[in-house]
């Protein structure tokens, strides 16, 4: 059971904490249980309801200090991810983002990173629906990591794009 004031990973929503353990009042009479009242930190605003039973399934701790270190200096040698071309990408993508798991971002990340690199090298654009879930990883990876090492949102990511641009496109 999660305490209130407790931070996880909410699967796609991403960092989020236990604001209040409570019944909900939206629920039918008859059908009241018990929910975590949970306060997102990548959408700032968004409030969520989890039942409490099945939680576990749906939640993981965030990721310890030293790993988020060990994932930024180590980018280099994150797993390469393979997309697919075009629109065949996405449930692939989405896949990724809905597990929200730290070392799976880093590399659907990379590979977002490296494959919108080499389309400006060849002078053509990156596809929207890429950046669009090039944002919403980095969002979702970004925010989990600066809370993990105390850090600005920012701060990481300059470090990972740092870390990016030293790798040949290849491998970026």
């Amino acid at each position: 059971m999660l305490n209130v004031g407790e931070c996880v990973i909410y699967g796609s929503h991403g960092l989020c904490s236990v604001r209040d353990i409570l019944i909900p009042s939206f629920l039918e009479r008859g059908k009241e249980k018990e929910y975590y009242q949970m306060i997102s930190a990548v959408d700032a605003g968004s409030v969520l309801y989890v039942p409490v039973d099945g939680a576990e399934d749906k939640v993981r701790d965030v990721i310890a200090a030293d790993e988020a270190e060990d994932l930024i200096d180590e980018i280099e040698f994150a797993p390469d991810l393979e997309l697919p071309e075009g629109k065949k990408a996405e449930p692939a993508i989405m896949e990724v983002i809905k597990r929200n798991m730290a070392e799976e971002m880093m590399s659907l990340v990379k590979a977002l990173r490296r494959n919108k690199a080499i389309r400006e090298a060849e002078g053509k654009r990156f596809a929207s629906l890429n950046e669009k879930y090039l944002n919403i990883a980095e969002k979702l990876l970004y925010t989990e990591l600066a809370f993990s090492l105390k850090a600005e949102k920012d701060d990481i990511k300059r470090r990972v794009l740092e870390e990016l641009s030293q790798l040949p496109l290849e491998t970026a």
